[in-house]
């Protein structure tokens, strides 16, 4: 039980990530938010705008 536990506080937890990001215009963004994962928070910068380059990191 305990173990079940454990892992379900896990999928819940949010890590705040810092998305750094490059439009194909050359301009520069960054910005803060609670992701599941990098990979979220990567796939969530793709869907706002058009990036030539992303870097998301646990901050």
């Amino acid at each position: 039980m305990k173990t079940r536990c454990a892992v379900r506080a896990q999928k819940n937890r949010l890590i705040k990530c810092k998305i750094k990001l490059t439009t194909r215009t050359g301009e520069t963004y960054s910005y803060y938010g609670l992701f599941r994962s990098t990979s979220d928070a990567v796939i969530d910068a793709a869907s706002r705008f058009e990036a030539a380059a992303i870097q998301a990191t646990a901050a």
